[in-house]
C-alpha cells in the first residue's frame, strides 16, 4: 500500500496561497485565474500541435484551441496576434527540432540525404504539420537555419545560383510532400500495415488469371508492402543521384560557354 502522506503545515509567510507549498501528489486543480496567469506562448503552441495531431490542421481554430486551454478566445490574442501568426510559430517551432548540424566534409549528396531524412523524421513525429507547411511561407529563424543548411552543400558543390534554387525546392517539396501524403493513411496503406491482411492481399494477386495479369502475379507482393520508410529513402536517393548527374553536366556545359545547365532554361 502507498504510505499516507504526512501533512506539512503551511509556513506563515507573505507568499500568496497560489505559490504556497503543495503536496506533490494531491494538488488541487488550477483555478481559472491561475490558468490565465500561467498561459504562455509556448503553452499555446504546444496545445495547438496536440490539436493538429489529433484532429488535423483544419480543426485548428482559435475557438477550439481556447476551449482546450480552458480560456476565452480573447486570452490567446495576448500571446499570438492572429491565427496566421500562430501557424507560423507552430511551423518554426517544429522546424527547430531538425538537427542542422552536419559534417561538411561529407560529399554534398550525403549531406542533402541526411538533412532530408532528419526533416522527414521531425514531420513524421508531428502529424499534420507538413500540410501546414505547404500553406505558410516559412521565414522564421529556425526555418531560415534549415534553408541555409540545405542550400550550403548545393552552393559548395558548384551549382549555379539558378540550379541551386531549383534543386533546393525539389528536395524540400519532395520531403514535405511525402509526409503530406501520410496525413490521412489511405486504405491501401492500412491494408499493407496489417500482416494478416497483407498476406491475404498477396494471395489474392497470386490467384488472379495468369493470362490476364501475369505481371501483377509476379510483382504484386513486392509493390503492396509496408515499406514507407524504404520508399522515402529510395525517392530521395534517386532525386539526389539525378541532381548529381545534372550538376556534372552543368559543370561541363558551363565550361563550354553555356549559361545554364540542364535544370534551367537556356
Amino acid at each position: 500500500m502507498l504510505a499516507r502522506e504526512t501533512p506539512v503545515p503551511e509556513q506563515q509567510t507573505s507568499t500568496s496561497p497560489a505559490a504556497a507549498t503543495r503536496s506533490l501528489w494531491f494538488n488541487a486543480p488550477e483555478t481559472d485565474d491561475e490558468v490565465r496567469r500561467t498561459l504562455t506562448r509556448e503553452r499555446v503552441v504546444a496545445e495547438a500541435l496536440t490539436l493538429i495531431a489529433q484532429d488535423g490542421v483544419a480543426a485548428l481554430t482559435m475557438r477550439a484551441l481556447s476551449g482546450r486551454l480552458g480560456v476565452v478566445p480573447g486570452a490567446l490574442y495576448r500571446h499570438v496576434r492572429s491565427k496566421d501568426q500562430l501557424q507560423d510559430l507552430i511551423v518554426d517551432g517544429v522546424l527547430a527540432e531538425v538537427d542542422c548540424d552536419i559534417n561538411h566534409s561529407l560529399p554534398w549528396t550525403e549531406q542533402i540525404q541526411v538533412l532530408a531524412h532528419r526533416l522527414r523524421n521531425v514531420l513524421k513525429n508531428h502529424p499534420g504539420v507538413a500540410g501546414l507547411l505547404k500553406t505558410r511561407d516559412p521565414l522564421g529563424p529556425h526555418s531560415l537555419v534549415l534553408a541555409e543548411s540545405v542550400l550550403l552543400p548545393l552552393h559548395a558543390a558548384g551549382f549555379p545560383h539558378r540550379e541551386a534554387g531549383l534543386a533546393f525546392f525539389l528536395i524540400v517539396d519532395y520531403t514535405i510532400g511525402f509526409e503530406v501524403s501520410n496525413t490521412r493513411i489511405s486504405v491501401n496503406e492500412q491494408r499493407v500495415q496489417d500482416t494478416a491482411t497483407r498476406r491475404q492481399l498477396h494471395e489474392f494477386f497470386r490467384s488472379l488469371p495468369h493470362d490476364r495479369f501475369p505481371t501483377l502475379i509476379a510483382l504484386g507482393e513486392h509493390v503492396w508492402r509496408d515499406n514507407r520508410d524504404e520508399r522515402f529513402a529510395a525517392g530521395i536517393n534517386a532525386l539526389v543521384d539525378g541532381l548529381e548527374r545534372a550538376q556534372r553536366t552543368t559543370t561541363r556545359l558551363t565550361g563550354t560557354g553555356h549559361p545554364h545547365g540542364p535544370l534551367g532554361h537556356r
